[in-house]
């Protein structure tokens, strides 16, 4: 990478540039790459760490067997990901059966959570916990959990298990 910034490039194509890096190696590269982009520098950046991307990018493109299959700004990424409502309830049954009856479609996840989608849960889950308190279920936890770029890459690729 060094020989590649001495002629002071427009554009700095790079692939896995913080592999084998130890973790003060990944945060010097990390601040090179922001200091290089602020400055003006285009880099296109190949990476299989995408926490990393999206730490770095200005924009994002997922490329899934040879195509583009999405593309975005990494300022619209909040719009592409999907946001799930997690519920855990002692009886998970009865929660169920309440959010089900007041129109949610609660799926279930693992070690008895429930999973909520759609915006009235994920923007309101204080109306989803009063349900469960009025039903008698109070909710042992509840939290709005939004998907980072790993797994919304497995979800548009087809890949999520």
């Amino acid at each position: 990478m060094a020989k590649a910034l001495l002629g002071d490039p427009k554009l700095l194509i790079l692939d896995e540039p913080a592999n084998g890096l130890d973790p003060a190696g990944v945060t010097e590269i990390r601040q090179l790459l922001k200091d290089l982009a602020a400055d003006g520098t285009t880099i296109l950046l190949s990476s299989h760490i995408l926490a990393e991307v999206a730490r770095l990018a200005t924009r994002i493109g997922i490329i899934h067997e040879g195509r583009m299959i999405t593309e975005m700004s990494a300022d619209d990424l909040p719009r592409h990901v999907q946001r799930t409502l997690q519920v855990r309830c002692r009886d998970h049954v009865a929660a169920r059966r309440i959010l089900h009856d007041n129109g949610y479609d609660p799926q279930p996840g693992e070690n008895g959570m429930l999973l909520v989608t759609g915006h009235d849960a994920v923007d309101t889950p204080e109306r989803v916990a009063t349900l469960l308190v009025d039903g008698g279920c109070p909710p042992q936890h509840l939290a709005v959990h939004e998907e980072d770029l790993e797994s919304l890459f497995l979800r548009l690729t087809g890949a999520a298990r």
